[in-house]
């Protein structure tokens, strides 16, 4: 699409308390195969302390007995590093990390929390709409671009799914560049599709001069920060199976957390612990129970190859030494037939203690999912009117709001369309809205404390579902059905605010394109956001009125991040994702900065 046309396609303004969208917009994906009943909606909060964790494991990823079928990975996983390096420098610290400076975006999320706010005011409501870029860093890449910036005392690191790229975060300049090799014969080397479509990384944590990622290969990475040296490689889990790392890790109390990705190709979920220092396990959990484990009787068929899968980053009560992991879908994903029950914990938030991995509670958003209803990004954190929060977003479109004290759903609003969502997948194609890529994807809500707003950006688009038995391979894509979806050129978005304290909508803006890049509040009073048009967007908080609007030239799927150097407020954006799952594929991977001109 040219400038031009993107323009002329203005997005619409519909302001006050809406329960969702008005105008029937569909969507599609990918031509998959697909199955099954979803009960949508079916959420549960319930504390079942102690149950859960895996010290070796009864299978999956890390080991233990076959419990039948394919071997699904090499047991003696994960492997602690053969050797391991000091890094240069010792920065940032724990405490930094705890209390992060508004001059910085320290994690995926900015906070353990994942509040995506920012204290920076330079840029706000009345001055936005005369933000300028400043630099640009093309990355040499085409395909998955959905990362999140991390930026520390002027530096910033983002990846692609192969590379780790270190550069001046005022200038664009090159540092270093770190580039990694997968191993041969894993799912996204063997399948083309599947590895432009699946084969990303999110990001990077930083810590005591470390750069931690994931590989598409089941590897965990520590990196020196100042270098780009290699200081160890922990290998996770067998790529041969389907596992991948896509996750950015968090880092917290010496701890790397990250979970494994893989469960559309039928691999097991698992939460890990590892030491910062020398990438040791320290603790797993199971997100996949079996045996003895807390919520094994949710699989009435059996869990041979359960999904479960953390794409994105955790979320961390720091006052409470709690972990909050968003979990994936069942495997298959269409098909509840070999599954049966409520399928814990996928569809899931699940709070794990940090220090033991053992269970503390969980609320499913969605019990036995066959529309591969994905709970993909972390949750977010807070505290408003003597309560204490947690908001969930889900691509089965629904904002859900938890007391994080009693447990209890205290409200679900709309944030996508829906349509025939209640109605169970058979074996004649049935249209539905969301389909597997609506919905709110990998980057979720940014909470203003300011304004006690929560701001969403979602999709909507639909396509038919059907199921069909074909079987499980080890390393194949294991979905048990057909998802057809609508033209992409269909596929639309929308960014909402709603009641941080109700759940009630305050405003929402209908884009003509989906909108699933990173969401970020300010003490300015204004939003950014991206959409797949390539539209690099910022809002007024309150109003919901557009402010600014850049033309990026890729669709925006990465992070947008706001921080300062040197006294000026910057505004990072990643464009340029190519990811087949997105309705407007398009643009090499790409950093642009904005900034106020000098002296506004």
């Amino acid at each position: 699409m040219s400038c031009s046309d993107a323009r002329a396609r203005r997005a619409v303004l519909i302001a006050g308390a809406m329960a969702g969208p008005v105008v029937s917009l569909m969507i599609c994906v990918l031509g998959l195969a697909s199955a099954a009943t979803a009960r949508a909606g079916a959420v549960g909060a319930v504390g079942a302390s102690g149950a859960g964790v895996s010290g070796g494991g009864a299978r999956g990823p890390g080991g233990g007995q076959d419990t039948g079928g394919p071997p699904q990975a090499d047991l003696s996983l994960p492997a602690p590093p053969v050797s391991v390096a000091e890094p240069s420098s010792h920065l940032p610290s724990a405490r930094e990390l705890l209390h992060p400076r508004d001059q910085d975006w320290l994690l995926y999320n900015r906070d353990y929390r994942s509040q995506r706010f920012s204290s920076l005011a330079q840029i706000n409501s009345t001055n936005a709409s005369s933000l300028l870029p400043v630099c640009v860093l093309q990355l040499g890449t085409r395909g998955s671009f959905e990362a999140g910036p991390i930026v520390y005392r002027g530096t910033a690191y983002v990846t692609t799914p192969r590379t780790v790229e270190a550069f001046d975060a005022a200038s664009c300049q090159r540092r270093w560049t770190y580039t990694y090799t997968p191993t041969a014969n894993t799912p996204t080397a063997n399948i083309p599709a599947a590895a432009v479509a699946l084969a990303t990384n999110r990001g990077v944590a930083l810590y005591a001069g470390r750069v931690f990622r994931g590989t598409t290969d089941g590897h965990l990475l520590a990196l020196d920060a100042a270098t780009g040296r290699l200081l160890w490689d922990a290998h996770v889990a067998d790529g041969r199976a389907g596992y991948f790392l896509s996750a950015a890790p968090v880092v917290i109390g010496g701890r790397v957390i990250i979970g494994l990705a893989g469960a559309d190709w039928g691999a097991d979920g698992r939460l890990y612990a590892f030491d910062a220092r020398n990438g040791t396990k320290l603790w797993a959990f199971d997100f996949i129970p079996t045996g003895a484990q807390f919520g094994a009787d949710s699989w009435q068929s059996g869990s041979a190859h359960g999904g479960g899968s953390t794409w994105t980053s955790v979320s961390v009560d720091t006052d409470r030494h709690l972990v909050y992991a968003p979990v994936g879908n069942p495997a298959p994903d269409f098909d509840l037939t070999p599954r049966g029950g409520a399928n814990l914990f996928t569809d899931s938030v699940v709070a794990i203690d940090l220090n033991t991995g053992k269970l503390a509670w969980y609320a499913q958003q969605n019990a036995g999912d066959s529309h591969d209803w994905d709970t993909t990004a972390a949750p977010v954190l807070y505290a408003q009117g003597g309560r204490r929060y947690v908001a969930v977003v889900s691509k089965d479109g629904w904002l859900y709001l938890y007391d994080r004290d009693s447990h209890a759903l205290l409200s679900k609003s709309e944030v996508s369309l829906h349509v025939t969502a209640d109605v169970p997948v058979g074996i004649e194609p049935l249209h539905t809205c969301p389909g597997i890529e609506g919905g709110v994807e990998w980057n979720g809500p940014a909470y203003d404390p300011q304004l006690g707003a929560l701001y969403v950006g979602s999709v909507d688009w639909c396509g038919s579902f059907s199921r069909k038995a074909t079987g499980y391979v080890e390393g194949r894509p294991y979905f048990e059905g057909q998802f057809t979806p609508d033209p992409p050129e269909s596929a639309r978005g929308w960014v909402r605010a709603f009641d941080a304290a109700t759940g009630q909508q305050r405003w929402a803006y209908h884009d003509a394109a989906p909108v699933d890049g990173g969401v970020t509040a300010t003490a300015g009073a204004v939003v950014f956001t991206g959409d797949q048009d390539g539209w690099f967007l910022v809002f007024d908080a309150r109003t919901g009125r557009v402010l600014y609007r850049f033309e990026t030239g890729g669709a925006i799927g990465g992070g947008i991040v706001t921080y300062a150097v040197n006294a000026r407020q910057y505004v990072m954006v990643a464009s340029g994702n190519a990811s087949r799952t997105t309705a407007r594929p398009g643009g090499a991977a790409t950093v642009l900065v904005f900034a106020l001109p000098p002296g506004h």
